[in-house]
């Protein structure tokens, strides 16, 4: 008993970080733009499956200022509201969406060489 309650403890914690995520990237109004699976809307980027470590610093650069791009002027003001647990829980959950398994296929139909040429 002593050694399952340290897992289930860990279990838990684990599983809510996400949901934190989640419930922020609703909470937010991410989905707008980036769609309610983060599968991107439009030219808004798809977020599922990016990096955590690019999606904290992407968020962050918002919300310092310090990303001069056509979407910093938008994505500032979301990104100021955020601390830096909020920016974490985010990028974790927004990591862990698994990509469209279409886009997946569309991916290796177009990009991966199916001989050995060596192009």
């Amino acid at each position: 008993m002593k050694k399952i309650l340290p897992l289930l403890f860990i279990t838990l914690f684990i599983g809510r970080g996400e949901d934190i995520g989640e419930q922020l990237y609703n909470k937010y109004g991410c989905y707008g733009c980036h769609g309610s699976n983060a599968e991107g809307i439009g030219d808004f980027p798809k977020l599922a499956g990016k990096p955590e470590m690019f999606l904290q610093k992407r968020l962050l650069g918002y919300k310092q200022g310090t990303i001069r791009s056509n979407r910093a002027n938008m994505m500032a003001p979301f990104a100021k509201k955020l601390s830096t647990e909020d920016i974490e829980a985010i990028a974790h959950y927004l990591s862990t969406l698994h990509t469209n398994k279409t886009t997946q296929e569309r991916y290796y139909e177009e990009f991966v060489v199916g001989d050995s040429s060596g192009s």
